[in-house]
């Protein structure tokens, strides 16, 4: 006999609190019941005016409780509560179409082992493996606690799925288009922005990405060309060729892909910024010495390559990164800092800009604040190392005691 909808709303709930429960893991000292009461459920239950509603579930309920799925109270015509018969789970489970969680968390479990065994083997260094790693570290402690892994969306093959980019991941390292990764991978090209939440929430949150929406791009997976803009005096030699960059009006933009060409470069300048903002980065209030980068909004192997190479050619100069006074701005620009290994220094991101540009400041999210005081604390135990840290941290706390931050288009190169 086939449930009806509302028999099997009835019993996921039950089944949910179940699952939820100290008896499950098998911690309880104490025979657990799991029930609920039909109007929590279904508010039209105690709709007098939801007569044929009422019953029907009525007769729903009851049949549930003939095949000895549930027991039920009932006063004056209503029921009361709905209890789950415990030791029908066994006949429930198929009833429902639906799998035992406990089998769900073995082969998650087991998933999580096969994982990590490949991380070790295959990829035991790196930013990704080390993100990686801590998600499978914090996962496994959910398992121990009957809970499925974060990510986890009542689907096993997107559980898979998402595995399987991550595996790909470790190995692109040139860029490529989202769509034909996810041809390759799943032999479907939307199968990957679909999943894409997901990845990218896991990698932001156990890795080291500035970035919620940029941390495939960071792993040189793009939806569109991605480019480096710029601007100023500086001459980039490819091959025999040269261009003075500083001689043409405006700015040039280089493709990830063409950036492997360059074989020079020679700053005639005496400041290198890198601009966190495309608007920002066309504005004509910077000085004709200094040359402008403009990243794309996040910088992947590519262009981090083509900083340093820029770097070891012209060490001697100023190196600086103008950015949005806020969480996601610091974090773009330590981020910046360690995975080139260029020491750049802050521009116009300070108190004194705070306050300067104070009525084009906005209010502070819940998470902006979170991210600013765990920022201080990286700076303060000593996890960042930088010159500027007592400015910064001055800047940081002067965010949190106004509650505002600042984006970089308000502010004047």
């Amino acid at each position: 006999m086939s449930l009806t909808k509302e028999q099997k709303i009835i019993l996921n709930v039950l089944v949910d609190k179940y699952e939820r429960s100290a008896t499950f893991r098998g911690e309880s000292r104490v025979n657990q019941t799991f029930s609920l009461k039909p109007e929590a459920v279904f508010p039209k239950y105690a709709d007098e005016r939801e007569y044929d509603f009422f019953t029907v579930l009525n007769q729903d309920i009851r049949v549930l409780r003939d095949m000895g799925y549930v027991t039920v109270s009932e006063r004056n015509m209503r029921i009361t509560k709905v209890v789950l018969c415990n030791g029908q789970l066994q006949e429930i489970y198929p009833a429902l179409g639906r799998d035992p969680k406990r089998n769900v968390l073995e082969e998650v479990a087991g998933l999580l082992r096969e994982e990590k065994t490949f991380i070790e083997e295959a990829y035991p260094s790196g930013d990704l493996s080390a993100a990686l790693r801590k998600y499978i570290e914090e996962q496994e402690k959910r398992l121990a606690a009957g809970k499925l892994p974060e990510y986890y969306e009542d689907s096993m093959t997107d559980y898979r799925d998402i595995w399987k980019a991550f595996r790909k991941l470790q190995e692109i390292r040139e860029d490529i288009y989202i769509r034909d990764l996810s041809v390759k991978l799943y032999h479907d090209s939307k199968r990957l922005e679909y999943l894409r939440t997901r990845i990218s929430g896991c990698l932001y949150r156990y890795g080291d990405y500035p970035d919620r929406d940029t941390v495939l791009e960071e792993c040189n997976v793009i939806r569109t060309p991605s480019y480096v803009m710029i601007r100023g005096p500086v001459i980039i030699s490819l091959g025999e060729q040269t261009l003075n960059v500083g001689k043409l009006s405006g700015d040039i933009a280089f493709s990830t892909r063409s950036l492997k060409d360059i074989t020079g470069i020679s700053v005639y300048g005496e400041k290198v910024i890198t601009i966190e903002n495309l608007t920002s980065f066309h504005r004509d209030d910077f000085g004709s010495d200094e040359v402008l980068l403009y990243l794309g909004g996040y910088h992947n192997s590519a262009k981090r390559e083509f900083l340093k190479k820029l770097y070891s050619e012209n060490m001697e100069l100023v190196y600086e990164h103008f950015g949005d006074i806020d969480a996601g701005g610091f974090y773009i620009y330590e981020h910046l800092r360690r995975k080139t290994g260029i020491p750049f220094r802050t521009r116009n991101m300070n108190a004194k800009t705070l306050e300067r540009y104070a009525s084009y400041t906005k209010k502070l999210t819940a998470n902006d604040i979170d991210r600013i005081k765990r920022l201080i604390a990286k700076y303060e135990n000593g996890e960042i190392e930088n010159p500027e840290r007592e400015k910064i941290t001055e800047t940081l706390r002067q965010m949190l005691e106004k509650n505002v931050k600042l984006e970089q288009e308000a502010v004047n190169g």
